[in-house]
């Protein structure tokens, strides 16, 4: 090799290297710009959430927000509560037109709905009970013929207080359950057109704190409410200090009892996979206590809702599958346990396929060296490769004739099958070369009994 040439291949192996190198750089551009995702970009969602004044619409205003920095869209929606919320997500089937909502535990939903739960959220709604500071109901009994405000109709303060007055021992006080906005109500009561008004909210909620002060509110606990709270294995008890709204009153004078209730983040049926982990993640991300606050132990007897195997997945965790998290297109096929068994399925397949062609060539082989060896016998010392001179008489007799011209004809059947296998569909790519292989011994074999069939001397045979 020339000097200047043996010089020219360190260059060339640098420029190749380089276009490696670039090669690499732009499919990885490409798999980044199409196939992974960076933010919530793939989120196109709307969520159902109550009054405009609430909590729920304040927190789904908050994981709006927080999708939109991300690039993603949640719409929210507000409507009177969690009944309305149930029912727009159990109508919408497969329209998808609404696809998630925040509602109360406890809510009844139609059976075959569909709807899933993703989670609770980590801090529980308090059931309030507001009345004038010159009033007091320390006992159910006070109640009796009493008109109480229950926030919209279709709201889950609404569905709630009328669970909790359809128990019996509360139909002889014949109290009124009227409906009214939320910020109506506390005026009313203020003005003395409703004796209580209700509310179903965190108790620490700066809305609750305001409409207190600003209408000279206080809180009522009736001193049975405890025993009524245990009928209902879906609520819970809670206290309220004396003084938590205001001090220099104080509001309330002593503790509190009241009734708690949990909040539940539901899925409708047609909402694809990465727009629940999606949400799962916006609630993550704004609410700290909220993965070790799931999964819910169990919902309300008229709830009962599956937990969304994808939240499942997510609360074992703790966070996203790397797939739900930057191949979202992906995971809206099959989730992530279908294309871990899906690629377990190729992998056995195609190791199958890789043993089916080996035994097939095995079979060939066995069959060629086989008829090789009868070639061979009638083939005489003075034959042989290594002694090869030209005759005229025929080297085969009549009977060997035969067989030989047997052992030719199955020497092409093989030849054929051999070709055959090589375009079949099982052969995996790369065992071409070795039924190719094949082929050429064939074609020794096959040269050889031409030979011996045309009375001169048997062509060499390789490896023989």
């Amino acid at each position: 090799m020339r000097a200047d040439s043996m010089a020219g291949w360190p260059g060339k192996g640098l420029v190749r290297t380089l276009l490696l190198l670039a090669a690499a750089v732009v499919v990885a551009g490409l798999a980044s710009a199409f196939g992974i995702a960076h933010d919530y970009g793939y989120l196109h969602a709307s969520i159902l959430s109550g009054a405009p004044s609430g909590e729920y619409y304040a927190l789904a205003s908050r994981l709006a927000a927080r999708a939109k920095q991300g690039r993603g869209t949640l719409t929210v929606v507000p409507t009177a509560g969690s009944a309305e919320n149930i029912t727009r997500l159990a109508q919408d089937g497969l329209r998808c037109a609404e696809t998630f909502a925040i509602v109360q535990d406890g809510t009844p939903v139609p059976p075959e709905s569909g709807i899933e739960v993703l989670g609770r959220l980590p801090d529980p709604e308090a059931l309030l009970l507001l009345t004038r500071r010159d009033r007091s109901f320390a006992a159910f009994a006070d109640l009796r013929g009493a008109t109480i405000g229950i926030g919209p109709e279709q709201s889950g303060t609404a569905y709630l207080m009328r669970q909790l007055f359809a128990d019996q021992d509360l139909h002889s006080f014949e109290v009124r359950l009227v409906n009214q906005s939320i910020e109506k109500q506390a005026e009313l009561v203020a003005r003395g057109e409703l004796d209580l008004a209700a509310f179903v909210m965190r108790e620490e909620a700066e809305f609750v704190r305001e409409l207190i002060r600003r209408n000279n509110l206080d809180l009522v606990a009736p001193r049975e409410l405890e025993g009524l709270i245990a009928r209902h294995s879906w609520l819970s008890v809670g206290r309220i200090p004396a003084g938590f709204y205001d001090l220099a009153l104080p509001t309330p004078a002593t503790d509190h009892t009241v009734a708690r209730v949990e909040t539940l983040i539901v899925s409708g049926s047609c909402v694809r996979r990465a727009e629940r982990v999606a949400l799962l993640i916006l609630l993550a991300a704004e609410l700290p206590g909220f993965v070790r606050a799931n999964p819910p132990k169990a919902t309300g007897s008229a709830t009962a809702l599956p937990l969304a195997s994808e939240a499942r997945q997510f609360f074992a965790r703790g966070e996203p599958e790397l797939v739900d998290r930057y191949f979202p297109w992906l995971v809206n096929l099959l989730s992530p346990a279908y294309w871990v068994y899906l690629l377990m399925a190729v992998t056995i397949l195609f190791n199958a396929m890789k043993a089916l062609s080996r035994f097939r060539l095995w079979r060939i082989d066995s069959a060629r060296e086989k008829l090789e060896r009868q070639l061979m016998d009638f083939a005489s010392s003075e034959l042989r490769p290594s002694a090869v001179r030209p005759r005229a008489d025929p080297v085969l007799a009549a009977p060997d004739r035969n067989t030989a011209e047997r052992v030719r004809d199955e020497l092409a059947a093989l030849r054929a099958r051999c070709q055959r296998q090589v375009a079949s569909m099982v052969t995996p790519m790369g065992d071409e070369m070795f039924y190719r292989y094949q082929e050429f011994r064939i074609d020794e074999a096959l040269q050889m009994a031409a030979t011996l069939l045309a009375g001169g001397p048997p062509a060499p045979l390789r490896g023989a």
